[in-house]
């Protein structure tokens, strides 16, 4: 017992465990994240040095490199991170809800569908409706997509591992969509939307910045209040209902929240892919007893591989300025054909 720290309440109806050597793991996963971040604003073209960061963040004193750090830097790498944790817990439920190593919002095309919502936004209505819409119709392609999904989910015919091959269809047709639009489009439009697609965080500003900020906050936190019927949902669909989970209510409400995390990145910036099916695996490593250290460990790490695959994509080829997801689709679709192998007899 003495590799556990047991908390109770008086009454003891608040009670649980956490496993220090989680909780050490937890610990130097964040600290990996502040470094990676501290990364991402001191260096780039401009080098900028620790006690100016820490001069502008606390607002100690004026630097000289303030409209670097504070319009350029400090917005993109945030926005970096916020999207990154928000693909990585959305890739842990998915995985999860699905039973499947193999899925993700992206593999199974709800990044897709949100990226069509998006650029037919883009493309057709931001000039007469404002771009600050584009979060909503992004959201909205998510869910739709995530409802077809769950339908096909229905059929007791259909396994967790045809759901995958069946999201990877629905992601070849988004993409055929989204190609259609853009070749059939004004050239602005074109242009505007092609970088936005490739997966990047260039030009993100404070306004968008803040709103999936605030918006991730509020989702993390609905998604720890309700771990718990997380964790029964992980026994197994009999376990889970002997003790109460009400499965399809389950099922609907955390794929809800999944789709309106990818919505709310691939609103920001555009369609990052496979950050969701990497993450997760990484993090059950390193977390394996407790779901609130899983979530939090999920969503570090998710940060982590965005900021630093962002860092690299603006540094390494200057004065051109990669799109980040051409980086992690690099890492992730070697990993995805690796799991395509080792799961291939229950395919």
């Amino acid at each position: 017992m003495d590799n556990r720290w047991i908390v109770r309440s008086k009454n003891e109806k608040l009670s649980f465990f956490m496993v220090k050597k989680d909780i050490y793991k937890t610990i130097v996963v964040l600290v990996c994240l502040l470094l990676v971040v501290l990364l991402g604003l001191m260096l780039g073209t401009d080098i900028i040095s620790f006690h100016e960061v820490i001069d502008y963040t606390f607002n100690l004193a004026t630097i000289e490199n303030e409209f670097v750090l504070g319009e350029l830097r400090m917005p993109r790498v945030l926005s970096g991170m916020i999207v990154g944790a928000s693909l990585a817990v959305a890739g842990l439920i998915v995985q999860g809800i699905i039973r499947n190593p193999l899925a993700s919002p992206d593999v199974i095309g709800v990044t897709g569908g949100a990226s069509v919502s998006a650029v037919l936004f883009l493309t057709y209505f931001s000039d007469s409706m404002g771009i600050q819409w584009t979060p909503i119709f992004a959201v909205i392609g998510a869910i739709i997509t995530f409802l077809i999904i769950y339908l096909f989910s229905l059929h007791p015919s259909i396994t967790a591992n045809r759901i995958v091959l069946i999201g990877i269809g629905l992601a070849s047709l988004s993409d055929a969509l989204v190609m259609y639009i853009l070749m059939t489009s004004a050239s602005f439009s074109s242009e505007r939307v092609y970088l936005w697609m490739t997966g990047s965080l260039y030009g993100v500003n404070w306004i968008q910045t803040i709103a999936i900020l605030v918006s991730f906050i509020f989702l993390f936190l609905i998604i720890m209040w309700w771990k718990r019927k997380f964790e029964l949902y992980s026994y197994g669909d009999l376990v889970a209902q002997q003790l109460g989970l009400n499965l399809k209510r389950f099922r609907i409400l955390f794929l809800l929240l999944s789709a309106l995390l990818c919505g709310l990145s691939v609103s920001v910036a555009g369609g990052i892919g496979f950050v969701g099916l990497l993450t997760p695996h990484i993090s059950r490593r390193i977390v394996r007893h407790h779901t609130s250290l899983l979530f939090v460990t999920t969503a570090a790490i998710g940060a982590i591989l965005v900021v630093l695959a962002d860092w690299i994509a603006r540094t390494a080829f200057q004065p051109l300025d990669i799109p980040v997801g051409v980086f992690t689709s690099g890492i992730g679709a070697p990993f995805f054909i690796y799991l395509l192998i080792k799961n291939r007899n229950s395919l």
